[in-house]
């Protein structure tokens, strides 16, 4: 009777196990197939450098010497008043530096350039997941708006606390590093455009 019961169980087994593997089968072609590959970072610092050069460049009027890489959206706006109000979208904060540079010319026309150095996760680039900041010219006024919020979920694999028993591992002791990368909105407005801004949203080129 024991050998029997034995027997029994060990075919439950077998046939449970077989049965797994068919379910898997049939499974895995309906799991989604694309792959998301990363770019990764190598050494931060990288980050920190490509942040104050484009900083530094901005302030200081030499932005066309910065990497065209860098450039997120460009504008190119008619217009033809004499007097501009800058605002922001119901008066919230702009994640982003505003640099206004004045043209030796009136020419009717107002560009704007969005600068964005890279951003990631650890050691994954996620720059290209981002969105760019948003303007909108209506009548009289320049509307910057900040960029839509876009949600990202990250999974992370960690050993067992029983294998990290022999390992030495530490539970937890993995940190989350988030690199946001400079955003720059550079202006370029005719000669003697005024602008009217009591907010101080943005600063000019000296």
């Amino acid at each position: 009777m024991k050998k029997v019961l034995q027997g029994s169980r060990l075919r439950w087994m077998l046939g449970g196990y077989v049965a797994i593997l068919l379910i898997c089968t049939g499974v895995i072609p309906l799991l989604p197939d694309e792959e998301v590959t990363y770019k990764i970072i190598n050494n931060s610092q990288d980050l920190d450098k490509e942040s104050t050069e484009l900083y530094e460049a901005a302030i200081e009027g030499n932005i066309d010497k910065i990497d065209k890489k860098f450039i997120n959206k460009r504008w190119s706006l008619g217009y033809e008043e004499q007097e501009l109000n800058i605002a922001t979208e119901n008066d919230e904060l702009i994640n982003t530096t505003v640099i206004v540079e004045r043209k030796t010319v009136n020419d009717g026309k107002i560009e704007a350039l969005h600068y964005k150095t890279r951003s990631g996760v650890n050691n994954m680039e996620i720059t290209e997941l981002e969105k760019p900041i948003r303007i909108e010219l209506n009548e009289n006024t320049l509307t910057i708006k900040n960029p839509k919020k876009v949600k990202l979920k990250f999974s992370q694999f960690q050993q067992a606390f029983t294998v990290n028993q022999f390992t030495g591992e530490k539970p937890f002791r993995h940190a989350t590093m988030f690199y946001g990368g400079t955003s720059i909105l550079y202006l370029k407005i005719p000669k003697d455009l005024k602008l009217l801004d009591h907010s101080n949203n943005y600063q000019f080129i000296e």
